[in-house]
């Protein structure tokens, strides 16, 4: 039996203007989790919101947060996303040195969250085989971190398979997420290469019918995935 897919619209697209509303109205239209991108300026050229808008979406949705630090200094601030309430935290494998990366993702999963490394388009898989036996999720980008609205890279797609090797690899069940440029004419294609866990920006937030478009992002993904 294949596994569902996992749709996680990213709030970075959504109307902060309404932000309750948009919340709500993602979870209406069958949104599996939040995909919550924290940026700091420092380590992405861009900033985009904080801890308290975190625990404020957490305050109106009864369905998971992800939070993708895109930071750099991410093991600052676990305490204070686990008491905000986020489920997971995702962190970048370039952040820092591979042992302060380590002891970061140990970090997280002490305080009782799911941990998630992410790898930027410029580095390859073999880049999450050090990790894999603490990661819960490994995170593609399939578009430069920082900026939301971005075209997909296809040459990501190779990237994604061998993540999905690692993950398969590994003791413990890891899911591959991908992250950039994700909509009806790219779903599928990184389905097929291995990803079950999907981060919709534009595509989601952008659309009239939401819960449609959710059931049709969701069906071509599951008929891709092997």
């Amino acid at each position: 039996m294949k596994n569902k897919a996992i749709i996680a619209p990213s709030l970075l697209a959504c109307d902060f203007l309404h932000l309750e509303d948009e919340v709500k109205s993602a979870v209406a239209a069958g949104a599996d989790i939040f995909h919550a991108d924290v940026m700091d300026g420092v380590y992405v050229p861009n900033i985009s919101f904080g801890f308290d808008i975190i625990k404020s979406i957490v305050s109106v949705s009864d369905i998971p947060v992800d939070a993708h630090l895109m930071i750099k200094k991410p093991y600052a601030y676990i305490d204070t996303l686990k008491k905000a309430g986020v489920w997971s935290v995702t962190v970048h494998s370039d952040f820092d040195t591979p042992d302060v990366v380590r002891s970061t993702l140990e970090q997280i999963k002490a305080a009782g969250l799911k941990a998630g490394l992410s790898l930027r388009p410029c580095f390859d898989a073999s880049e999450l085989d050090p990790y894999a036996d603490i990661c819960d999720m490994f995170l593609i980008m399939t578009v430069e971190p920082g900026f939301g609205g971005q075209k997909f890279m296809a040459d990501m797609l190779p990237k994604i398979k061998a993540a999905r090797l690692i993950a398969d690899a590994a003791d413990h069940p890891i899911s591959v997420q991908v992250d950039g440029g994700i909509g009806e004419a790219t779903i599928g294609l990184v389905a097929e290469a291995g990803a079950d866990n999907f981060v919709v920006g534009t595509a989601f937030f952008k659309t009239d019918d939401r819960l449609e478009n959710t059931a049709k992002l969701r069906r071509i993904a599951e008929e891709n995935m092997n």
